[in-house]
Formats: C-alpha cells, structure tokens, sequence
C-alpha cells in the first residue's frame, strides 16, 4: 500500500505536468502527495549576513512558497479530496525527493524538452533520483501524460529486475481496470559476423518466445487484468519506442540481462527515459 507520492516541482512547465500526473495517481490510490520545491539561497558580494542577504532570502522563499500554495489550489481543484502537503527546502532535490522514503512509495519526476524536439533531456536531478531511489520513479515527459492511461506496457528479459517490474506493472494494471502489453525483444547478436547461421538464430527466436510465453502465462495467473505479449527482433529501447503510444504507461526494471547488465545509465533505461514520449516507470531491485 502506497503512503505517499512525492513529486518535484520548480515552475517549469514540465514540472506542472509532472505534479498533474502524481495528483491523478495520488487520488486513483488513496494515499497522500507532497509537493516538494527546492531553492538556492541567493550570494551577495560583499553582503555577508546583512539586510540586503535577508531580504533576498525572504523573497527566494516567498516566491517557493507561493508556487506551492498555487499548485496545492490547482489540484484542489480536480482532487477535492486529496490530501497535499508542500515542502519547500534549500537542500538539493536529488536528495530530498528521496529521504524517508520506503520501498512502496513513488517519486516523480518531469523531464524537459531537448531543444524544443521529439527527445527529452533528462536532467541531473532526475538521473540521480532515478539511480539512487528505493522506490519506484516516474519520469513524466511533458504535455498531455497526466490523461487516462489506457495501458500498461512493461518490458521483460527474464531477470530479477524485469520480474519486479512485470509484478508492478500487473497491479497498476489492476488498479487501473486496463490492460497489460507484455513486450519481449530479442536479437541474435552474430548474425553480421556469420550471416549463415540461420538455425542458431531460429534457436535464439524460439527461447526468446518461450521467455515470452512463460512471463505472460505468470502474469495472467497472478493477475485479473488482460494480459497480451509482443515478441520483436529488435534492441530493446526500439521495441519499446515502436509499441508505446498516446495513453500507456511504460514499466522498466533498473537493469536485466545481456545489454541491460551495465550501470543503469548505460544502456536501454538511459535511452528509454532520454526519448520515450510516454509517463516510464523505472522500478529498481534492492
């Protein structure tokens, strides 16, 4: 059971979304959301500790303040019901949104625009919450994410890491009564050096589809959702981009096998949350 979702907010638009989509998550499984805006507190040459230092540190704390409390009437008004605190501290966000946090709570992060193009750029503070979060994290991309999600997708490899994130994947699939896109993609990786090797390649097909075929029976098993599965020759980041659309929500485990076995930047999680246009979910092994 979730107890609370925290959500980074600086007032950018990216950050607003971010808020959206953790307020609609927050009110759909009853749990709590707190708003979280950091700030710098401003350096004055030559100002030591004076009035004009207090001053402008008054007026960098009213100013978080106040987009708080703006925020706080902006989900009020579609979740009447939901209970919002705010938190407004100089301590780096990349710490903050993830003290005191357990293993069952969420995080959520905006991701902004990469020079006002299809890709995003995931900043420093998204990165380091990402790879250091107990908890699962959201990284939200921008206008339009905190609609109705019509599906989940998760991406699995047969590892520890992909069978947690199969397991959150089917309960949000629960929670959210939509159903559950299991996608597998697989590449025989000697193909350009011995182009002859058909049957070693059928071989690695049919594992990759035995793979498939036994998450999707676990999950229908375990879950009352409807649950298909797609298998594709692909790298995994492109199978995940071509099947992801308007309305899904994609779940990732922080790391798998073959190319996934690397830092958790490294390899497809780090293209995933750089270029997905869809609210990923990274969920993270202990």
């Amino acid at each position: 059971m979730t107890k609370q979702i925290n959500v980074g907010f600086n007032g950018s638009a990216a950050s607003s979304e971010a808020v959206l989509w953790a307020a609609a998550e927050a009110s759909r499984r009853g749990t709590r959301l707190r708003l979280i805006s950091c700030y710098s507190i401003p350096v004055i040459p030559g100002a030591g500790l004076g009035v004009a230092a207090a001053d402008s540190y008054t007026s960098v704390l009213d100013e978080t303040h106040g987009r708080l409390l703006h925020m706080q009437a902006v989900i009020a008004e579609s979740h009447p019901d939901l209970q919002v605190t705010t938190l407004a501290s100089a301590d780096p966000a990349s710490s903050v949104l993830i003290d005191n946090v357990s293993a069952d709570d969420l995080v959520v992060v905006g991701a902004t625009s990469h020079h006002g193009g299809a890709d995003r750029l995931l900043g420093s503070t998204a990165r380091h919450v990402v790879r250091h979060s107990p908890c699962p994290v959201v990284v939200v991309p921008g206008l339009g994410s905190w609609g109705h999600t019509e599906r989940i997708v998760v991406g699995v490899d047969g590892s520890p890491a992909s069978t947690k994130a199969l397991q959150w994947a089917g309960d949000e699939a629960d929670r959210y009564g939509t159903n559950l896109l299991v996608v597998h993609a697989w590449m025989y990786p000697y193909m350009h050096s011995f182009p002859d090797s058909s049957q070693a390649r059928d071989l690695t097909q049919v594992d990759a589809a035995c793979l498939l075929d036994r998450e999707v029976e676990a999950a229908r098993e375990q879950f009352g959702c409807e649950v298909t599965g797609r298998l594709m020759e692909c790298s995994p980041s492109a199978g995940l981009f071509t099947t992801v659309r308007h309305g899904d929500l994609l779940v990732v485990g922080s790391k798998g096998h073959g190319s996934l076995h690397t830092t958790l930047f490294g390899s497809t999680v780090s293209t995933v949350l750089d270029r997905c246009p869809v609210p990923t979910v990274v969920v993270r092994t202990a």
